[in-house]
């Protein structure tokens, strides 16, 4: 047995051990004295009720806390990456690994799990997180730092929406966004959120919020979360090609839109990780399926006659800075053929107006095509094509000026009949037709004002008289210059000469 001078000892010496732990704990405290509690606005039916999609009943809010949630790592150990996983397939259980150090980097459909930091040798106990105390109607009380613990459970129990409610509740009340420590815990919040947004199928919203976390987090730890896109963006990537593959040529636009959508998402992996391997080779993958797709798209809308949209789909093919230039040619040539089937198409619509007595409209279908064919300068016609189009327009214009002519409207025959003697490349006999309408659409004009104008002298209209000469002798001046021979419109001359004598005047007003 001890003797009461060695008990004394031992007695002082434990003293001495406990004075000095209680120093150590006043230097650095293992915890908060007073652990910090914020107030987080939740919607009620988010915390009274379990998750609609999965139909789990109410559970209380307890969650166990990893023995690794709150350790720091080093500054000098480095996050480890996440990478592609060769097959991606659903979220599990399996593959997510309990929150790590913040950064936080769960593990997804998109990524192998990050491996988590060796345990201390004698990790304490679990901690259990109290259930949150209500504070008022749709507010919970939590203790700072334990919103990143409690949102990596519920996502790990499937309750996405849950995971979104809490998460942005704590953003938008206000949530850690100062310092670096709470800069990381931001960040490492919005991965989570990104993985439940990708859980419940939206991984445009998963995108943007792993986004917010690059833009959110430490420089030092941006990294991990650049591939954490990148792992989504593969992900998404890899579905669409399935999709594109899936659909037959009768879906071709569908497919189209799959494959675009493809190479945008593999832009956006590689802008947050210029050096992946796998997203640069399915995106060479991805674009060798694209080009025969815009083609096969193209060809179905000019069968289809939507030209207009055919045109805009192949001017951003050739626009692309990765445009195969083997393919040019083939792509310019189904270019040109959309503006003369388009032209085409006006022209029959011309045609079927005529017929059926509304020139008017035949006019407005001829003038657009006439309009169209304007803008083709840059697009290069081959020489066949547009001897088609100018042969189509000029028959166009010269049908309605005859037309109009057999209904003895001459003044109204004039404008097709000018518009069509401006194709030179339909030849000589076809330009011959349209000048010989021309000369009796003049001659007609000449004889109806010509009588008009006399009955305007016979009522003392001097100033009329003037006006209206000035303009029969400008009709005859402008159809010679357009073409018409003055030999061919002599009858129409004398006729005009001669009412200028009558009138009082001799040669051109």
């Amino acid at each position: 047995m001890l003797t009461e001078e060695a008990l004394i000892v031992l007695a002082a010496l434990v003293a001495c051990g406990l004075v000095l732990l209680g120093v150590l704990e006043l230097l650095w405290p293992t915890r908060p004295k007073h652990p910090v509690r914020r107030r987080v606005r939740v919607p009620a039916h988010n915390r009274a009720h379990g998750h609609p999609r999965h139909g789990r009943s109410a559970r209380p809010a307890t969650v166990e806390r990893s023995p690794y949630t709150r350790r720091q790592a080093p500054r000098s150990a480095p996050v480890t990456p996440l990478r592609a996983s060769p097959a991606p397939g659903d979220v599990s259980d399996a593959n997510v690994t309990p929150p790590p150090a913040v950064p936080l980097v769960a593990a997804s459909p998109i990524a192998e799990p990050v491996a988590p930091s060796p345990p201390p040798a004698a990790p304490p106990p679990a901690v259990r997180v109290p259930e949150p105390a209500m504070a008022a109607e749709g507010e919970l009380t939590i203790e700072d730092g334990a919103i990143v613990d409690a949102c990596f459970t519920l996502y790990q129990e499937h309750r996405y929406d849950e995971v979104i409610a809490l998460g942005m509740a704590s953003l938008t009340e206000g949530g850690p966004s100062h310092g670096e420590g709470r800069a990381q815990e931001t960040a490492a919040l919005w991965s989570i959120i990104a993985l439940a947004k990708q859980g419940l199928g939206d991984d445009l919203g998963a995108r943007a919020a792993l986004e917010a976390a690059i833009e959110t987090a430490p420089a030092a730890d941006r990294l991990t979360y650049r591939h954490q896109l990148a792992s989504l963006a593969l992900h998404v990537a890899n579905g669409l090609l399935a999709t594109a593959a899936g659909h037959a040529a009768k879906d071709s636009e569908q497919r189209l839109d799959a494959l675009r959508a493809t190479v945008a998402w593999l832009d956006g992996g590689l802008a947050a990780a210029p050096d992946d391997v796998a997203l640069r080779d399915l995106r060479t993958t991805a674009l060798a399926a694209l080009w025969p797709s815009y083609e096969q798209v193209v060809m179905g809308m000019v069968q289809q006659q939507e030209f207009r949209a055919a045109r805009r789909l192949l001017r951003e093919a050739l626009d692309h800075a990765e445009f195969p230039a083997g393919r040019g040619e083939a792509f310019r040539e189904l270019l040109s053929g959309t503006f003369s089937g388009e032209i085409g198409q006006l022209t029959a619509q011309a045609i079927r107006s005529m017929q059926e007595a509304r020139e008017s409209e035949a006019l407005t279908a001829l003038q657009r095509a006439d309009e169209l064919l304007g803008r083709l300068a840059d697009e290069a016609l081959p020489p066949k094509r547009r001897e088609e189009v100018d042969r189509r327009l000029w028959w166009g214009y010269t049908k309605l000026g005859a037309r109009r002519i057999e209904a003895g409207e001459f003044e109204q025959a004039l404008e097709p009949l000018f518009h069509a003697l401006r194709f030179a490349g339909v030849g000589p006999e076809r330009q011959a037709e349209t000048r010989a309408l021309l000369v009796r659409g003049v001659e007609g004009v000449v004889d109806t004002r010509s009588l008009a104008i006399q009955q305007l002298a016979a009522e003392g209209d001097r100033e009329a008289v003037v006006v209206e000469t000035n303009k029969l002798w400008t009709l005859l001046s402008n159809a010679t210059a357009q073409g018409v021979d003055e030999e061919a419109l002599s009858a129409a001359f004398k006729r005009v000469h001669r009412l200028f004598e009558g009138l009082g005047r001799r040669g051109q007003p």
